[in-house]
């Protein structure tokens, strides 16, 4: 739209019109524009600026007693033209204000670095700019996850990697950027090896920790007698004593901060069932009560249990003894004990079964028979001499 009056009196103001979006080698229309109500006024409209112009014309007509005159040129644009100025001239020294002409310019990354450091848990952003017309849009990709160019954010670990950063307007261009996330290591285990170990064994102790950047490791040891390896992760025991055992800390560290965990040496051992004790030992009656003991060897110690057919027995609090009072038939079958410990089970079974009452007993009546004979011959013996 034509600038109006503003007020009674005042001069009309031209009206410079162009496209927005020229192309570079096209050619293009500009336009003075003037619109006035003062049918007395000469006005002669000109256009000027750093360029060539051709085929200009001038048209004046009027509608509702208001006097429009245009002056149109054409341009045959070129790259040195972007941001000319162009201005349109009143004959009675009116002008319109400058307006710049802007070309339409494919975006283009100014300031980007290719490697970006963030801390863990603390505010960051991307800091890629770029120009270009129309202003492009700057924008950072890693899968897809999307960030805009400035905006801020909490850094979390896993958003170390690659990013594509785009800048985007009728066209985009693109470029990697690195991202690393720094933060506090933790040691996420200690790995004894061999994990079964006793006197005399070569035993290595392998400090395992995550961190960034990598951390250093130090460690506290009960005896000074260990080797460490050139990186102090890993500490080697050649020969093991009893002066080795006991806690080893190790300690990863880096310039966000330490942390620590605990690991203790022992004499390892898998469970192993040495024997089940029976008592009584010879053959079982019933109505006999009946006394089992399980014996296991490991370290560290072994947990025992009891598998048995019936549920009326007596197991001790160690649960290494187990007492059948008199004993039923119903309590013949397998009695399993099992150690376990970290590092493996061991099992071992008794069969129980009840001996027949009466062949017991002419056992028993023919061993006082014979005692009898024995001691009759004996004393006939004695006596004839």
């Amino acid at each position: 739209m034509y600038n109006r009056f503003r007020e009674q009196g005042s001069l009309p103001i031209p009206e410079l019109r162009f496209k927005d979006n020229i192309i570079e080698d096209d050619d293009t229309e500009i336009t003075c524009g003037l619109q006035y109500t003062d049918h007395s006024l000469d006005v002669n409209l000109k256009i000027k600026g750093n360029a060539t112009f051709i085929n200009c014309l001038t048209k004046t007509y009027q509608s509702n007693n208001v006097i429009y005159t245009n002056e149109t040129c054409t341009l045959e644009v070129t790259k040195e033209m972007d941001e000319t100025e162009f201005i349109c001239v009143a004959q009675f020294k009116t002008q319109s204000k400058p307006k710049k002409m802007y070309l339409q310019r494919e975006p283009v990354i100014t300031d980007c670095p290719n490697d970006v450091v963030w801390i863990e848990k603390e505010e960051n952003s991307f800091h890629c700019k770029a120009t270009g017309y129309p202003p492009p849009n700057v924008t950072c990709q890693k899968g897809d996850t999307k960030y805009s160019e400035g905006v801020k954010y909490k850094a979390l670990r896993n958003m170390t990697g690659t990013y594509i950063c785009t800048a985007k307007n009728f066209d985009q261009i693109t470029k990697p950027v690195e991202v690393i996330v720094q933060y506090k290591p933790e040691v996420l285990e200690i790995k004894v090896s061999p994990p079964l170990h006793n006197d005399g064994d070569t035993v290595t102790m392998m400090c395992k920790a995550d961190g960034e950047p990598a951390p250093a490791y130090s460690w506290e040891t009960p005896s000074s007698n260990v080797q460490f390896s050139p990186d102090n992760a890993t500490i080697t025991i050649q020969a093991m004593t009893k002066s080795h055992l006991g806690k080893y800390r190790c300690i990863a560290s880096n310039k966000h901060g330490l942390h620590s965990l605990e690991e203790e040496l022992t004499l390892e051992a898998k469970p192993k069932i040495l024997e089940i004790k029976v008592e009584p030992s010879g053959e079982v009656f019933e109505g006999d009560n009946v006394t089992l003991t399980c014996i296991a060897s490991g370290s560290p110690p072994s947990i025992l249990s009891w598998a048995h057919p019936k549920a009326d027995v007596q197991v001790s609090q160690d649960r290494q003894t187990l007492k059948i009072q008199s004993i039923k038939k119903e309590h013949m079958g397998s009695y399993s004990c099992s150690a376990q410990n970290k590092y493996g089970t061991d099992t071992q079974i008794h069969q129980i079964t009840l001996a027949e009452k009466g062949n017991g007993a002419d056992r028993r009546e023919m061993s006082v028979a014979t005692v009898l004979s024995l001691l009759i011959a004996t004393s006939l013996m004695i006596y004839l001499s």
